[in-house]
């Protein structure tokens, strides 16, 4: 099970406003449109809570939050705007079901954790584990304008992701500061999903994932492995939509034309593809644009022939 179809049940689940997955803190993690003023009552019900932890709820200004364990590690928070309480609890409940088959990423560590681990492989000794001198900054950093990041890239990890994870080095606060998604993207990184991938899962849009995965790139968090071009000549920059909600809510007559908003082919293209005028496939895309449906930027090849 991935987490992705997972989490899908609330993304388009009309009575929640907002989800997210929370360390035994209260560190949010994995955060869809929660409001920040909830997370305080949050936090307090888990330091009375956590240990104990199954299902429970908590009335907010906002509406009604659901707690219910995952595992060990991870929490999941959801809050409906307006639902019976019965009917959100069996809601979170089936997700929370789905979430303990998923292959959930460790959170990340706290800093005292990680120097204690660090102080254990050091006693270890030279002779069960080299000790590698950790190069220096300028040679492990590239500057950002030299990284080329595409939605299609498959994200690897890095020597410094395991730096980059613990909660208050100076890398994890760098990426703090990048952005509050570059955790959540990290988090996502399993050496098999793409950009794209991260973005639809997240429910970011994929600019903003490539954004923080170039400066991950830059810092030797991650590495990208990405498709390699056949094409030669002049790339430009070009808007494609993406759609990324469900298809089967979308119009029988508009199908066609949604299933190829992939982010790979822009609208003229599809148009081309499907023998029909720009006009007529905007008027396909249209009602979905700014709900399921976004345009973003990617470069492609200029045919020259």
């Amino acid at each position: 099970m991935d987490i992705d179809r997972a989490l899908s049940k609330l993304k388009f689940d009309e009575s929640v406003s907002g989800y997210c997955l929370l360390t035994n803190d209260g560190d949010p993690f994995l955060s869809f449109s929660m409001p920040e003023d909830v997370f305080p009552q949050i936090r307090a019900a888990l330091r009375i809570h956590s240990s104990s932890l199954k299902l429970m709820n908590i009335m907010t200004d906002q509406g009604i939050v659901i707690l219910a364990r995952v595992n060990p590690e991870w929490v999941l928070a959801v809050i409906f705007a307006e639902q019976q309480l019965g009917i959100a609890l069996q809601n979170t409940r089936n997700v929370v079901r789905l979430l303990s088959e998923a292959d959930l990423p460790p959170p990340p560590k706290p800093a005292e954790t990680a120097v204690e681990e660090a102080q254990v492989e050091a006693a270890v000794g030279p002779e069960s584990k080299p000790v590698q001198q950790e190069p220096a900054a300028e040679s492990v950093e590239t500057a950002i304008e030299d990284v080329r990041v595409a939605h299609g890239c498959v994200v690897h990890y890095a020597d410094r992701y395991t730096d980059a994870m613990v909660m208050g080095s100076e890398l994890n606060r760098a990426l703090r500061s990048l952005s509050p998604t570059a955790i959540d993207v990290l988090l996502m990184v399993d050496e098999e999903r793409t950009v794209f991938k991260i973005s639809e899962i997240l429910a970011k849009p994929v600019d903003e994932v490539i954004r923080v995965v170039r400066w991950c790139v830059s810092k030797r968090i991650v590495t990208v492995e990405c498709p390699e071009e056949q094409e030669s000549g002049p790339r430009v920059i070009v808007e494609v939509p993406l759609f990324k909600g469900n298809l089967s809510k979308v119009k029988k007559n508009h199908r066609r034309v949604i299933e190829l908003c992939n982010g790979n082919l822009t609208l003229n293209e599809i148009a081309a593809q499907l023998g029909m005028t720009y006009f007529e496939a905007l008027q396909c895309v249209i009602p979905y644009r700014g709900k399921s449906l976004e345009f973003v930027k990617i470069d492609k090849v200029v045919d020259s022939r």
